[in-house]
C-alpha cells in the first residue's frame, strides 16, 4: 500500500490518481494511432476520448456514491446522523467536498464503463459516423486501462479481498481501510499493526485487464465483423469480474439479494452462512455477458444469411 506517490509544492499527489492518468493517457495515445492506421479521424478520437474521461470520471464517481450514499450525503447535510452512524469516522464540521475527492479512492469501473458508453453512443450520432469501428479502435485500451486502474486501487487500499490463509496472501497497513474493516469485523485486534492475510484481488483485476488487453489486440487482428471486440470484452471481462466478486472482502460494493451457496463457500473456505450472489456489479456482469451473447447469436445468423461480409478496418 502506497498511497500518496510524492509531494508537489507541499499538497501530496496520489498514486491511485496517477495510476488512473496513466491509464488514460496510455489509452489515448494508442486509440489515435491505431484509429489513424484503420482510416478512422485522428481528430475525431481525440474528441472522443476527452468526452469518455469526462464521462467516465463522472459516471464511476456518481455509481459510487449511489451505494455508499450515506458516506457523501450525511455528511454534508446531517452531521449528528452521519456521526451516530460510522462513530470511527467522525466529523467535526459539515463536510460536502468528499463527493469530489476521487483520488483518496471512490470510483466504480462499471459506473465509468457505462457513463463511456452512453457517451459514444451519442458522439457517434452527433458525429453521423458508424459506432463499431470506433469501439474496436478504443475497447483494448479499456481492458489496459483496468490493468492500471487497479494497481491504483491496491496502492490506496481500497477494492480488497477476503480473508486468505496462504503465504502468496497479502496484508495491508495499520489505518487502512482493510485493516479499519477487520478490526469492527473481529478479525483482528484494534492494536494489530496489519490487517488479516487477504486475497490481492487488486492485483488479479489487474492482471485480468493485462490478459484481456492482449487477447482483444488478437481478436482485433481477426475479427469477422465490427463490433467484435466490444463483444468479446463485454462477455469476458463480466465473466472474470463477476468470478472474482466472490473473494471479494469489501463490504461497500453492495448486494442486490443474498444468496448464499454452500459448495462455494467449503471450496473458498468461507464461514457458512457467507453471501455469495448477487453484488451490484455481479447483477451489472451478467447483464453485460446476456447482450454479448444476444449479439454473437445475431451476428451469426446474419452472416449465414449474407455469406462472408469484407471488414475492411482492421490492423493490417
Amino acid at each position: 500500500m502506497y498511497p500518496v506517490l510524492f509531494t508537489l509544492f507541499g499538497y501530496p499527489v496520489h498514486t491511485y490518481a496517477v495510476a488512473i492518468a496513466m491509464g488514460f493517457v496510455v489509452g489515448i495515445w494508442h486509440s489515435a494511432r491505431y484509429g489513424e492506421r484503420v482510416g478512422l479521424d485522428r481528430d475525431m478520437i481525440l474528441d472522443l476520448c476527452w468526452w469518455l474521461i469526462v464521462s467516465g470520471l463522472i459516471g464511476s464517481r456518481i455509481a459510487f456514491i449511489v451505494v455508499e450514499w450515506d458516506q457523501y450525503y450525511l455528511p454534508c447535510v446531517d452531521m449528528a446522523q452521519f456521526n451516530a452512524l460510522y462513530p470511527d469516522k467522525a466529523i467535526t464540521e459539515p463536510d460536502c467536498t468528499r463527493l469530489l475527492r476521487f483520488w483518496n479512492g471512490g470510483l466504480v469501473f462499471y459506473g465509468g464503463v457505462i457513463g463511456a458508453m452512453v457517451t459514444t453512443v451519442w458522439f457517434v450520432r452527433r458525429e453521423k459516423i458508424s459506432g463499431w469501428p470506433v469501439a474496436d479502435a478504443l475497447v483494448p485500451y479499456l481492458a489496459l486501462g483496468q490493468f492500471f486502474g487497479r494497481l491504483g486501487c491496491l496502492a490506496a487500499g481500497c477494492c480488497w479481498g477476503a480473508p486468505f490463509n496462504s503465504t502468496w496472501g497479502i496484508e495491508f497497513p495499520r489505518r487502512s481501510m482493510p485493516w479499519a474493516a477487520h478490526v469492527e469485523e473481529g478479525l483482528i485486534d484494534v492494536t494489530a499493526q496489519h490487517s488479516a492475510t487477504i486475497h490481492a484481488v487488486q492485483l488479479y483485476d489487474s492482471l485480468v485487464g493485462l490478459a484481456l488487453f492482449a487477447l482483444l489486440v488478437w481478436v482485433r487482428q481477426r475479427k469477422r465483423y465490427h463490433g467484435q471486440v466490444l463483444v468479446y470484452w463485454m462477455f469476458l471481462y463480466p465473466f472474470a469480474r463477476g468470478t472474482i466478486e466472490l473473494i471479494r472482502g469489501d463490504a461497500e460494493r453492495g448486494f442486490l439479494t443474498e444468496i448464499t451457496v454452500p459448495w462455494i463457500n467449503e471450496l473458498l473456505g468461507y464461514p457458512a452462512g457467507t453471501v455469495n450472489f448477487l453484488s451490484t456489479s455481479q447483477f451489472i456482469s451478467l447483464c453485460m455477458m446476456s447482450v454479448a451473447v444476444g449479439v454473437t447469436v445475431v451476428q451469426r445468423r446474419r452472416r449465414r444469411a449474407q455469406g462472408p461480409v469484407a471488414v475492411p478496418l482492421s490492423d493490417g
